[in-house]
């Protein structure tokens, strides 16, 4: 195993030399750092990064705490996530909570065992359950994800779900669609309250009832697939009904649902959209090679997970200065050819 002083040894400097190279210390000059720096490279030196962060007390990792990566939208956030680490020099650890709440409590203290210099972190859905909970275990800087707890003390970033919900409606709306069905999430979680009511505000502006039977709250436990989901609520939506009941429209709170929905319209041969519009939200990267390639509303995953990653670098930084914020990233329409006008 090549330690240090064989680098130093080749190198012709002293081990606190090689040390100090490792460090990035200012007190090496150009010449020296070079030299110290093809030993380290012809040598295929590899630090011990256990070592060097119990005495650096930094241990340049940052751990990452999902519900589940089943999920495009969760994928893709982890990935922009640990490609934004690494470009600051950081590595990421990654753990799925499966929104079991005692499960997320434990992904939190290994993580903190770990010594991760920061957590990003998505709760789990019972919020109210951990916001009276997880305070006490959290020593390290956090930024939450989608989901945030009312405290000056942890910093935020989400996605504005209200707006996009209020796009959504608008834009059918402007097809001139009128008995527009929806799924929801659940609904004690804030997100998706806000993500609803929207879009039910922005229909009632317009002059439009959403009715009782045209909301549908899939199933969100995270152990069946959303798109399984989305072919229910299609049923839903159409079994039993009159030809004058069915939706013209159908909005699906995710992506994914949206594609479900897609598939059982195909299933029983009705058009889309000449019979059917279909949207969802997300923008995952399914979306525009289903067909008919989805409408929906994007969210800037890449911008999130890059800001996500900023504001843990800046607590990490400035320490008991640094001021929590919550930043909120605005929705985008995607139109493509899922949504037409209603023709009824």
């Amino acid at each position: 195993m090549i330690t240090q002083k064989d680098v130093a040894r080749l190198a012709g400097v002293s081990v606190s030399t090689v040390s100090r190279v490792l460090n990035e210390s200012n007190l090496v000059d150009e010449k020296t750092k070079q030299i110290v720096e093809s030993a380290i490279k012809k040598l295929n030196y590899k630090p011990n990064l256990v070592a060097y962060g119990l005495r650096a007390k930094s241990s340049k990792l940052v751990g990452l705490i999902l519900p589940e990566m089943n999920h495009y939208t969760y994928a893709s956030f982890a990935q922009f996530v640990e490609g934004s680490c690494m470009e600051k020099g950081y590595s990421m650890l990654l753990g799925l909570h499966h929104n079991e709440c005692e499960l997320e409590k434990s992904l939190v203290d290994e993580f903190q065992r770990r010594n991760v210099d920061g957590l990003i972190l998505c709760l789990a859905i019972d919020e109210q359950n951990l916001s009276n909970n997880l305070m006490e275990y959290i020593s390290v800087p956090t930024v939450m994800y989608e989901r945030t707890f009312n405290n000056n003390r942890m910093g935020g970033i989400r996605f504005d779900n209200y707006k996009a919900g209020k796009m959504a409606a608008k834009y059918l709306a402007g097809l001139n669609h009128k008995n527009i069905a929806c799924t929801v999430g659940p609904m004690g979680m804030h997100y998706v309250q806000d993500r609803f009511f929207g879009f039910r505000d922005e229909l009632t502006e317009q002059g439009i009832e959403i009715k009782k039977e045209n909301v549908l709250e899939c199933d969100f436990n995270y152990r069946v697939p959303n798109f399984v989901s989305g072919e229910d609520a299609a049923r839903a939506f159409l079994d039993g009904r009159s030809d004058r009941d069915i939706p013209t429209a159908i909005w699906a709170h995710n992506d994914n649902v949206a594609s479900g929905v897609i598939k059982e319209l195909h299933r029983r041969k009705i058009k889309i959209p000449e019979e059917i519009s279909v949207m969802g939200v997300d923008n995952i990267g399914l979306t525009d090679m289903i067909y008919p390639s989805l409408t929906t509303i994007g969210q800037p995953l890449k911008n999130m997970a890059e800001k996500s990653v900023e504001m843990i670098m800046e607590e990490i930084e400035l320490g008991e200065e640094y001021k929590a914020d919550i930043v909120i990233m605005e929705p985008e329409l995607i139109i493509r050819e899922s949504t037409g006008k209603c023709r009824s």
